[in-house]
């Protein structure tokens, strides 16, 4: 399931705070969604998803990981409305997706030249 990370959204960020920001801002972000792995892979409590799904949503709009913003809003949304067993049924899902996007920030941030084509 490989995912993508929208370049013009890195480029926005890049040309508001500048590149070498970014880096440090793409290592933080991956940090981040490590640690949301740890929680979700830690057998978590439907309120737990929760506030992970709600926490994953907005930074990772911010940075560009459009399908996990996604995952994430619907995560949440299911969750507020009540339907722990999709949430159940999903989470494996989700929890991969977060994985995945930990991987390709943490390598896109260790790596100017595919950070340069994005830009």
């Amino acid at each position: 399931m490989a995912m993508s990370i929208n370049a013009s959204t890195i480029k926005r960020l890049s040309e508001e705070v500048g590149q070498d920001t970014v880096t440090l801002l793409l290592n933080v972000f991956s940090d981040e969604l490590e640690q949301y792995l740890r929680q979700l892979s830690d057998q978590p409590t439907i309120s737990q998803v929760r506030e992970i799904s709600h926490a994953i949503k907005s930074s990772a709009a911010s940075f560009g990981a459009d399908e996990l913003a996604e995952m994430a809003q619907e995560c949440e949304s299911r969750v507020k409305q009540g339907q722990e067993q999709w949430m159940n049924d999903h989470l494996s899902e989700f929890t991969q997706m977060v994985k995945g996007m930990a991987v390709e920030y943490k390598q896109l941030a260790s790596n100017d030249e595919l950070i340069n084509r994005m830009l």
